[in-house]
């Protein structure tokens, strides 16, 4: 009859092989779906705060509208029974195109990648 081989020399064998597996798997993972998930995280943040910032600059420019009819134009009065909302559309209209003016002076020139 042959030997038998110690009982503790196949166990650790096998431990040996799942730990070398399970440090493989977990490298793995760490190079491949952590940068992902941040990546996807990022986006997923990026969209929600753009459609944020959307809806506060639409309620914004609605506040401004309404607070010039309101208050600040009492004075222009009615005509036809319509206020004269046409005034608070014009100057909200000039400060939107002066801040594009603005922002379109201070832009840089593109230089070339050659």
């Amino acid at each position: 009859m042959a030997p038998e081989p110690p009982a503790d020399s196949g166990h650790s064998w096998t431990g040996q092989a799942a730990d070398t597996i399970e440090t493989v798997v977990l490298t793995v993972k760490d190079k491949t779906t952590v940068p992902l998930q941040t990546a996807a995280r990022g986006v997923v943040y990026g969209i929600v705060l753009a459609v944020v910032a959307l809806v506060a600059l639409i309620v914004t420019l609605i506040a401004a509208v309404r607070i010039a009819d309101v208050w600040l134009l009492g004075w222009a009065g009615r005509v036809d029974g319509h206020h004269r909302l046409y005034i608070a559309y014009l100057v909200l209209g000039m400060l939107c195109c002066l801040g594009g003016f603005l922002c379109w002076s201070r832009r840089g020139a593109k230089e070339s990648g050659s």
